[in-house]
């Protein structure tokens, strides 16, 4: 071996043993400083015993809890079935969350990470809790801003604190609080896709009703009815826009059925009658800011045979959406409330000479 091939051999050895090094600092430096570990020892061997999941933010508290049969339901919405898969993923992101690396103790800069006081005027921060079926507390803690690109094995975090801790950390692990109520809730109503609506009506409370329909799937837009012959559509869109109410029809809240009066002097009622057979009524009514929404969906007798082998049925379909509707009444968006009471005085104006 030559002087000249020790001499290479040797800055290959060095330079791989400094890369080596630098990897291990690279996917393991944060633990090395901030002293690593699970953020809830043992959480993660108790998460069949939570019962109850509460957040915190700065618009009010969002509170799920498990009944006595394992399901999961929103006391805020007189019970309403809570969407089961987020309520897993809140409780498994807290019990798997590790320390990275410690951040400042100082009180004065938590609003850096958005981990101020809960009560400070807009606050980011917000604030999660689990229980168990007696009471007692499992986890607490106040999640501020989100991390991405972190090095190592873990991606993804935020920064964190423990109430009463003036310790704030960069924690490893995924980490979603949701804080708006609709992401808690199971909230599909129902979905009927645009091209899929054939017709509908809807039935205003001065007695006005709207026509709207599409014969043939491929033209363009939906046909408004009886238009008066001085009159045109302002907007071609518009018809569109009403076909669109039932397709992904979400709730933001619910409330059982007797809670909100329909009365018919203030309700909108519609019906879609769907090309694959479904029909879907609609009564929709104003409660100081909100849209309360009831729902009935049922198949036509004569409906076609899904176009897929193994499709569910357009009865099977209004089975399962009954299933969840019935007894309820639910707050709608302000968007799909608009185009479902939208009259023909709306959609319509003059024609011009000519025209």
């Amino acid at each position: 071996m030559t002087p000249r091939t020790v001499i290479i051999l040797a800055a290959v050895t060095a330079a791989a043993t400094a890369a080596a090094a630098a990897s291990l600092n690279f996917n393991h430096g944060y633990s090395a400083r901030g002293g690593g570990g699970s953020i809830f020892p043992g959480l993660l061997d108790k998460i069949d015993s939570v019962a109850k999941v509460a957040v915190d933010h700065k618009d009010g508290e969002t509170v799920v809890v498990r009944g006595a049969g394992g399901a999961w339901t929103i006391p805020a919405s007189d019970g309403y079935p809570a969407n089961r898969t987020q309520v897993q993923k809140s409780i498994l992101q807290l019990a798997r969350l590790q320390y990275l690396e410690a951040k400042t103790a100082k009180k004065e800069l938590y609003s850096r990470l958005h981990l101020e006081g809960l009560k400070e005027k807009d606050t980011q921060a917000r604030r999660i809790r689990l229980f168990d079926a007696k009471g007692t507390a499992l986890a607490e803690l106040i999640v501020g801003k989100k991390r991405y690109n972190l090095p190592g094995t873990e991606t993804e975090g935020g920064y964190v604190r423990k109430p009463g801790d003036p310790q704030t950390w960069l924690a490893g692990g995924e980490i979603d609080v949701v804080t708006e109520l609709k992401g808690w809730l199971r909230n599909s109503i129902l979905n009927i896709r645009e091209e899929d609506v054939l017709k509908l009506e809807v039935r205003h409370p001065g007695g006005e009703v709207v026509r709207i329909s599409k014969v043939n799937p491929k033209d363009p837009h939906f046909t408004l009815h009886d238009i008066p012959e001085a009159k045109k559509l302002r907007y071609d869109s518009d018809p569109d826009n009403m076909s669109n109410v039932v397709e992904d029809l979400e709730m933001l809240d619910a409330r059982k059925a007797d809670k909100i009066d329909f009365p018919a002097d203030k309700t909108v009622s519609a019906t879609y009658t769907s090309r694959s057979g479904l029909v879907a009524e609609l009564w929709l009514v104003a409660k100081g800011d909100d849209d309360w929404l009831k729902v009935k969906l049922t198949a036509l007798a004569d409906a076609p045979a899904p176009a897929k082998a193994g499709a569910e049925t357009p009865a099977q379909i209004a089975k399962r959406v009954t299933d969840w509707t019935t007894g309820w009444v639910f707050k709608v968006p302000g968007f799909k409330a608009e185009r479902l009471r939208r009259n023909a005085a709306a959609m319509l104006i003059d024609k011009k000479a000519g025209s």
